[in-house]
């Protein structure tokens, strides 16, 4: 990709900003940067990456398998992405899961802690106030009903699980709605505000089945 290459001072009213130009075929072209509804240019926000391993269903009902909550101050975090990824390697007599994404109002305790990594090794690493837990085992409290409902059975050998973890593992698939996650309308997503947070329920009681989930953030302010 090319950058442009030439600027030429404009006399506006803008009280002479340069402008870039392009120069492609003998001809010159004005460059312009597209943003999204949110005001960031598009391709701009740093990006952080939750993976979250694969782990046992449990055999009771509305058990809680992560909880990513923002209890900062002043910075938004933006889910861009979520991945389930069903597990087809370990075998099971698997069943039909019933899942659910809810808001919550407080911050999960206990479980795992989930370090992000980062695309770029120059970024900063995730704000202290922003976490994602594996499991919690407290908090979390749910706000409001339920954002997703969605079901996917759990047998390994399931042609239509294995699709599934194939779609979401090359980014063809997700579990937000795609009008939430295009890179053209800025990629939306789900918006956390202080002290608000997402967590996802497995709402079938069963521990038939292994699950493992990717989720892409972007952190603003």
């Amino acid at each position: 990709m090319a950058l442009a290459d030439t600027a030429v001072t404009v006399a506006d009213a803008a009280s002479g900003v340069e402008h870039a130009l392009w120069t492609k075929g003998s001809k010159v072209h004005p460059v312009s940067v597209l943003a999204g509804p949110d005001g960031h240019i598009l391709g701009s926000k740093d990006l952080h990456i939750y993976a979250l391993p694969s782990q046992v269903h449990v055999a009771v009902a509305n058990t809680i398998h992560w909880d990513l909550f923002n209890a900062d101050a002043a910075k938004l975090v933006r889910i861009l992405a979520i991945k389930q990824l069903p597990n087809i390697n370990t075998a099971v007599t698997g069943v039909a899961f019933d899942w659910q994404i809810f808001r919550t109002s407080a911050v999960g305790t206990g479980g795992t802690v989930i370090t992000p990594w980062v695309p770029d090794t120059s970024l900063a690493a995730m704000d202290a106030d922003v976490t994602l837990r594996s499991k919690p085992t407290g908090g979390a409290t749910t706000s409001g009903s339920a954002l997703l409902n969605y079901t996917i059975h759990s047998e390994e050998t399931n042609a239509a699980t294995q699709m599934l973890h194939m779609m979401m593992a090359g980014d063809v698939a997700d579990i937000l709605p795609a009008c939430l996650r295009n890179p053209i309308t800025g990629q939306h997503g789900i918006l956390l505000r202080q002290n608000q947070g997402l967590k996802c329920v497995q709402v079938t009681n069963s521990a038939a089945g292994n699950t493992g989930w990717l989720l892409v953030v972007s952190i603003e302010g």
